[in-house]
């Protein structure tokens, strides 16, 4: 454990006790009023009990059901407890009450019974199932029915039935929220505008309309400023303060990380501002180039798996990479700031990171205050590797192969594309959902491969400097502490919006996700070593170098002949000092060392020698006995060049040191 570790759970111990001693649980002259807290702070479990309790105290009354069984469902199917335990939701409890139910002597419970039934198996997604049961109730104007029933011949595929279900629900003035917002959903996706505009132009109605709607509406109408409206509409409906400052402080955690990357020529705060700017910006160039692929081209999200990949990957990933990419563009044509290859990946993550900014403002209203953390450690970072893959693209293009600069930014463009769609895919597919875990392994791939990204732009920086470097154990800690920083404030937050309670609940769930992610960020994303105009190969998953070359540096030590070499005879036996590491034609572990007895010799210097380890992931110590490969430097062998090959230099065989 680190000292930095060990400060912040020392710190997280303290918060949270001052927390519970200074902040109160509210207390609830009502369970309605307990379970509305408990389900706009997240907190299903908890309102799923409140609700049973609830629903067993009134049973008559349709709507404490149907939140019930909503609030059940909301419940993750599987929770991971412990290291390797699992919790699972049980279904089991809630499905054998309501199947009861049917059987009441009383017309009214077992008309919820079978309701209660059939809103189970639309949860589990059993919809001929759940319409034979809603079929059984003998009052059809019960409210909810109707819709639910509307609802589920959706999913099948009846729209005809569907519409007249919604609309009976409307008539019995039942779930009128639920049934207003599914028949406008089914108007808009059978293209019925007519219909739509005469619901939005009736007050009656007119709130009904979810915002994507009604900016389809104003696009397909070509409305600019009631569409402009309905963009900011949708920014500011959730806006608040806590999730601005989560926001905020999740953005500038990031920017100060590429801060301290920027070691050779670092950038005028006034470029990272505009740049950042800029990607809040063009955020909002998304939507309209999102309509326009569904509302022109018909291209959307359908359920099918096909579908859904092209779509994650061309109406999803390739829409926001290239608004995320424009900045960089702008400062590349039109200043000269962009003018070292570690400059692409940062001007391009600090447009993903505006452009993150505003994606949080919206994610975080008041009931997602609990996934904070998650899209500071996942989203927000994989929003920066999409896009220095494109900018990764460019540095190649134009440091190390020259090719057409057009279509090498397609091909990069496309690979970014792919990488988004791919990450997205799992989560947005509800069949490809049950893999869901392909997101977090790509992406803890992709930070291996940022990292290699990172590492292979500083190594060619036109400004390197070999006194300077980065400070591996300085990134750890500033990485633990900042992300640390934004899990502390997710539970302050929680416990000052709604009570300690619940803050806890919400710790104890993601304490081991959480810390992961910490760990794994902080571990990975500081792992530096600056070769100067050294191409690492990318690395794709945890293939971390297994030996810290550098640490030899200054070592002293004997060298011994081990084979018959005249040449070599002149320089050993003989004992020295470890005074740099060199790359020598691309392998990272060639050391310099000056020897302590100089020899006279007219084409080699005579205090300088090149030693290799014969096995390459054996390790150089003091006092132990390890094979070298020996060399000689020629007098006309410049050391500084970043090509270096082995055959500039003599091989006079093998030797030991010790």
């Amino acid at each position: 454990m680190r000292q930095s570790s060990l400060i912040t759970i020392g710190v997280f111990i303290g918060v949270a006790f001052l927390c519970n001693m200074l902040l109160r649980n509210p207390v609830f002259t009502n369970l309605s009023d307990k379970a509305d807290f408990e389900i706009k702070a997240s907190q299903f479990e908890l309102a799923d009990e409140t609700l049973k309790q609830i629903v067993l105290s009134d049973s008559l009354k349709v709507e404490y059901h149907y939140r019930y069984i909503d609030a059940h469902f909301e419940i993750p199917k599987k929770k991971k407890i412990g290291r390797s335990h699992y919790e699972y939701r049980d279904d089991k409890s809630i499905q054998d009450y309501y199947y009861t139910l049917q059987f009441s002597n009383d017309s009214i419970m077992a008309d919820i019974g079978n309701y209660g039934t059939g809103l189970i198996y639309v949860h589990l997604e059993e919809y001929n199932i759940a319409l034979s049961f809603f079929q059984k109730v003998k009052n059809k104007r019960l409210a909810f029915l109707n819709n639910s029933m509307g609802y589920t011949y959706g999913q099948i595929g009846s729209n005809k039935m569907a519409e007249q279900c919604y609309r009976k629900e409307i008539e019995n003035k039942g779930n009128l929220d639920g049934a207003y917002s599914n028949l406008i959903q089914l108007l808009f996706d059978e293209g019925r505008f007519d219909e739509l505009n005469s619901f939005l132009k009736n007050p009656m109605t007119r709130d009904y309309f979810p915002s994507k709607i009604e900016r389809a509406i104003y696009f397909k109408s070509f409305q600019p400023l009631k569409y402009l409206e309905m963009l900011f509409k949708r920014l500011f409906s959730s806006l608040n303060l806590a999730g601005f400052i989560a926001a905020f402080f999740i953005m500038c955690s990031w920017i100060m990380y590429l801060r301290k990357l920027d070691i050779f020529e670092i950038e005028k705060a006034k470029y990272i501002v505009i740049t950042v700017v800029l990607g809040m910006i063009f955020s909002f160039l998304t939507y309209p180039l999102s309509d326009f692929d569904n509302l022109i081209f018909g291209f959307k999200l359908n359920g099918g798996l096909i579908n859904d990949f092209f779509y994650s990957v061309i109406g999803i990933g390739a829409i926001e990479e290239f608004v995320k990419i424009v900045p960089l563009l702008l400062m590349m044509r039109f200043t000269k700031e962009v003018n070292e290859p570690f400059d692409y990946i940062q001007y391009a993550s600090l447009s993903a990171l505006g452009f993150a900014f505003v994606e949080n403002l919206i994610y975080f209203n008041d009931a997602s205050l609990h996934i904070i953390h998650g899209r500071a450690m996942t989203a927000v970072v994989s929003h920066m590797f999409d896009s220095s893959v494109i900018a990764y693209g460019i540095i190649l293009n134009k440091y190390k192969r020259r090719k057409n600069p057009y279509l090498n930014f397609i091909f990069f463009f496309a690979l970014a594309s792919l990488a988004h769609g791919f990450y997205d895919f799992w989560l947005v597919n509800k069949s490809a959902n049950v893999f869901s875990i392909f997101t977090m392994i790509f992406m803890i791939s992709s930070m291996f491969i940022w990292n290699s990204f990172k590492n292979n732009a500083l190594n060619h920086s036109d400004f390197y400097d070999k006194d300077k470097s980065l400070n591996n154990d300085k990134l750890i800690d500033y990485l633990v502490y900042s992300l640390s920083g934004i899990l502390l404030f997710e539970y302050v937050t929680l416990a000052i919006n709604f009570c300690p309670k619940v803050a806890n609940y919400s710790l104890l769930s993601s304490v081991y996700s959480g810390a992961y992610l910490i760990f794994f960020l902080s571990g990975n994303l500081s792992q530096f070593s600056l070769r100067k105009g050294y191409w690492a190969p990318i690395k794709y998953w945890g293939s971390k170098e297994q030996i810290n070359y550098d640490s030899v540096v200054d070592l002293e030590l004997k060298i011994k002949n081990f084979t018959n070499n005249e040449l070599a005879a002149q320089f050993l036996p003989n004992s020295g000092k470890i005074v740099r590491r060199l790359t020598i034609s691309k392998e990272l572990d060639w050391y310099l060392v000056k020897l302590d007895n100089k020899t006279q010799n007219l084409y080699y210097i005579p205090d300088n020698v090149l030693i290799r380890t014969k096995n390459k992931y054996e390790q150089i110590e003091k006092g132990k006995k390890v094979m070298v490969a020996f060399y000689l430097v020629p007098f006309d062998v410049d050391l500084e060049k970043s090509d270096l090959k082995r055959t500039d230099f003599k091989f006079c065989g093998w030797a030991t040191t010790g």
